[in-house]
């Protein structure tokens, strides 16, 4: 009585099988899911943003449509990145490039499920907004289901334990939602990864390894 995903998703657990003995702990691995290819992280630098035309003249864009009027006369120029200076003007910033841009410190409000999240993101110094974002490049389980409650139970413990967190984001996806890379903050100064943790884990698996069909989302959460 399985449907077609679920028989795919038993054959490729069955195919994926590890066979290498004691795990050290507890299970990880989630009935379906094996343990795929880590992503490439998309981490850029706190603070830097890109000058755009909008409005009718030059505006620094802060990311989630929030811009900064130039004031006239500045000396930055369309496609400019800039960076707050120590006189809190913006300031060209040579050494940057597009992949430092769309970082931003972040906090955690509430873990919606393993791969949900909403967050407070700090676009500049007493700038904030609040955005429901998705991690990048993966999916996990169903909240509804006992893998996606136990996906949840890590993100959740995780948070918690957190020290903060920093942010790279991507376009929305086709719900409107923006993709993102989470780097939690640890005790150490170290940072966490969290959406290769998922993976390693065995509590997600990658968009790239079944076809987007695969996949209904739960539009009311």
């Amino acid at each position: 009585h399985w449907t077609s995903p679920e028989l795919q998703d038993r054959v490729r657990a069955f195919n994926s099988r590890d066979t290498g003995g004691d795990s050290g702990g507890e299970e990880t691995t989630q009935p379906g899911f094996s343990r795929p290819r880590p992503l490439t992280p998309k981490r850029g630098t706190v603070g830097m943003y890109r000058v755009v035309t909008s409005g009718g003249g030059l505006a620094v864009d802060l990311g989630f449509t929030s811009y900064v009027d130039l004031r006239l006369g500045t000396k930055l120029r369309e496609g400019s990145l800039v960076r707050l200076g120590s006189d809190g003007e913006f300031v060209a910033a040579n050494d940057a490039a597009k992949s430092d841009l769309y970082t931003y410190r972040a906090a955690v409000l509430r873990v919606v499920d393993g791969d949900t999240l909403w967050m407070k993101i700090y676009l500049e110094p007493g700038r904030w907004v609040k955005e429901k974002l998705r991690l990048r490049g993966l999916d996990c389980p169903e909240i509804g289901t006992p893998a996606g409650k136990a996906a949840k139970r890590l993100v959740d413990g995780l948070v918690a334990q957190a020290h903060g967190a920093i942010i790279t984001t991507s376009k929305p996806d086709k719900w409107d939602r923006y993709l993102s890379d989470v780097f939690l903050v640890q005790a150490s100064g170290d940072d966490l990864f969290l959406n290769n943790h998922l993976l390693t884990q065995g509590h997600a698996r990658r968009m790239d390894e079944y076809a987007l069909t695969d996949w209904d989302a739960d539009l009311s959460k």
